[in-house]
């Protein structure tokens, strides 16, 4: 009998593992949702708005709706654009899980569970100013929304923030353009601060 089960057992653990061996050559996590156009985008607005800065950067991975031609702040950005119409009624669900951005010391995080190192808070606390703002900026937030691209796939609206604090925090929606297969920010619209 104990030969028995000890050769079950082998049974079973030579049948897990080779089920193991084989779910570990199918991709792990979720498919990407976006793709290489949107990724272009995004990595432009990120490098517009970081330049050569090569610190630790926070994106929230989840995506907000795409920006709406209905949007008053959205007018100059969209002037003489064309959008086709399930552009108006957004593109579900997409977000930025599995992507990796080229641009080093990128982590993609759930933005609701993200916590500030607010400036207001740490000057309360006795910091100078630019210690405080440093910190708050160096554990920000970057959050953008899903891409709503012309009828013609040259040009792009995206809203793009960037939160640090309850009042530390720019915004604003961007037009981008492609030209010879490179994307560039056209125009920003719609901006606000705190």
């Amino acid at each position: 009998m104990k030969h028995g089960l000890a050769l079950a057992t082998a049974m079973v653990c030579a049948w897990v593992s080779a089920g193991a061996a084989v779910a570990g050559d199918l991709p792990a996590g979720p498919a990407l949702s976006i793709n290489p156009d949107e990724q272009a985008v995004y990595e432009t607005v990120l490098a517009s708005w970081l330049g050569r800065e090569q610190g630790r950067q926070r994106i929230n991975q989840t995506l907000s709706p795409p920006p709406s031609t209905a949007d008053p702040e959205v007018d100059d950005c969209a002037r003489g654009l064309t959008f086709p119409k399930a552009t108006a009624a957004g593109q579900g669900g997409k977000s930025l899980v599995g992507v990796q951005f080229k641009r080093k010391n990128i982590e993609l995080v759930d933005g609701s569970g993200w916590r500030p190192a607010d400036p207001g808070q740490g000057i309360a606390e006795g910091r100078s100013v630019a210690s405080a703002v440093k910190d708050g900026f160096s554990h920000s937030l970057i959050s953008f929304s899903q891409i709503a691209f012309s009828q013609n796939g040259e040009d792009a609206l995206v809203k793009f923030g960037m939160v640090c604090g309850r009042l530390c925090g720019t915004g604003s929606t961007l037009r981008l353009h492609r030209t010879r297969g490179v994307w560039t920010v056209a125009n920003r619209c719609g901006g606000w601060i705190s």
